[in-house]
């Protein structure tokens, strides 16, 4: 009984949203033919919206892994639908190692939507079917969207080929997601020791995690070659030296934060517990935004969270790569030490890893490059990804400000130093620009 009641909220829900949104449902076309009528965004943004809800009740998965989720079904999306438009061309040939991918049936009308909502299907899935409960809320979200093709007028021979194709094409993506480092079995790390260097810290003082991320394969060849930051700033305890008015900063701003920088602090944590969706999640969920504002059609939503995802998740290897060349000391282990202040606390728990650069920075500024470039630098927008768990909503006049904000509120909470977000944001928009110029998502 209650799995019913599920199915029929998520079919009554996202029913309201296609029948608002009616206009922007398709009739058939031929695979190659530019559609008459675009392919609403909103089916990407009903499956985010399900992923979300996922994330928040499946447990220990950290927030690189979870960003994998959205780069690799972000490819299974786009390469669902791009042969649907002559003028967009695969990303097979292009993302490493990746030769190519799947070839749509020839001959046959192809349900385009239907091919992008199996592909989304079977990439959640993958990542979260595990999870009891969560494969029926999958099932019954792909299931209303089918019925809606068929009252959109395909046929039940175009929705099946969209259907078979659209898995084709994810299970495609998740043998290629299988080569990419991620699931590599390391050694045990043991982290270096010495003064200024990296050491758990409170309140749990979990050993360093992800010390070998930054080995992962890269989507995009080259972009992070030329985009990790100089070293931070020597290590010294003495009150003139430069690292020691860096970490006194994080002292004095924490201790001095104005009830909008605490919002700040608190609102960009972003961590995977059971509230937030990750860093990767809380774009994610911008873009969605931004996809129901503007009535984005489909394929515009998939170049834009490819352009977004990629970015973000090659950004997040040259971070890590970095975190654990510099094994850099955080705030609160110098401030207890050094500052003989052993009840000071940040007002985010630190991270389990070395401080500098700072990865959310990198993140959140790889995220604002990708999408300004795929849908423009001024779009204003409104955020309202945590709003259901008690944040109020949050207005922003671009991507831009709203990754400035990100990045500044890691020295806001008292986890990192204000050049480990300024390197960070460097980082991330080097990346950022090196997957844009180096990919190509159009013919012409």
């Amino acid at each position: 009984m209650k799995k019913l009641l599920i199915s029929l909220n998520i079919f009554f829900f996202s029913l309201s949203l296609l029948l608002t949104g009616c206009d922007h449902l398709p009739f058939p076309w031929e695979p190659g033919q530019i559609a008459s009528r675009p392919v609403s965004g909103q089916l990407l943004a009903d499956w985010l919206g399900l992923q979300f809800k996922l994330i928040r009740t499946t447990r220990n998965v950290g927030a690189p892994f979870l960003g994998i989720h959205f780069a690799y079904s972000s490819i299974a999306l786009y390469e669902s639908i791009v042969h649907s438009d002559p003028r967009y061309r695969s990303l097979g040939g292009q993302l490493q190692d990746l030769a190519s991918l799947p070839a749509p049936p020839k001959g046959t009308t192809v349900c385009w939507s239907a091919s992008a909502n199996a592909a989304l299907a079977s990439m959640l899935r993958a990542f979260y079917g595990r999870t009891p409960g969560h494969t029926p809320r999958i099932d019954s979200l792909e299931a209303v969207y089918a019925e809606q093709f068929a009252r959109a007028g395909y046929s039940q021979t175009a929705i099946q080929a969209g259907t078979d194709y659209g898995r084709s094409v994810a299970q495609a993506v998740l043998e290629y997601a299988r080569t990419g480092g991620s699931a590599t079995v390391h050694p045990p790390y043991v982290a270096p020791v010495g003064e200024g260097l990296w050491e758990p810290t409170p309140p749990s003082f979990t050993p360093a995690e992800f010390p070998y991320w930054g080995t992962n394969r890269t989507f995009v060849k080259g972009s992070i070659a030329d985009v990790l930051p100089p070293a931070p700033p020597v290590f010294s305890t003495a009150p003139a030296s430069a690292f020691y008015a860096m970490v006194k900063e994080v002292y004095d701003v924490s201790n001095q934060l104005t009830k909008e920088q605490e919002r700040i602090a608190r609102y960009w944590e972003d961590v995977p517990n059971g509230q937030f969706f990750s860093a990767q999640g809380h774009w994610s969920s911008i873009l969605r935004a931004v996809i129901t504002q503007r009535k984005l059609s489909l394929l515009e939503s998939s170049v834009a969270y490819a352009k977004m995802s990629i970015a973000m998740s090659d950004a997040s290897i040259a971070a890590f790569r970095a975190k654990y060349t510099h094994n850099l000391i955080r705030p609160v282990t110098y401030i207890h030490r050094y500052f003989k202040q052993p009840t000071w606390r940040s007002w985010i728990i630190s991270p389990n890893h070395p401080e500098y650069p700072s990865a959310h920075a990198s993140l959140a500024m790889a995220a604002a490059t990708a999408l300004s470039e795929a849908l423009g630098s001024t779009i204003s927008f409104t955020d309202r990804s945590y709003e259901d768990v008690g944040f109020p909503v949050r207005n922003y006049q671009s991507f831009e400000a709203a990754a400035q904000e990100a990045g500044i509120s890691r020295l806001y909470a008292g986890v990192n130093y204000k050049p480990s977000v300024e390197a960070g944001q460097s980082m991330g928009r080097k990346t950022a620009h090196n997957v844009i110029t180096r990919l190509r998502f159009r013919h012409y």
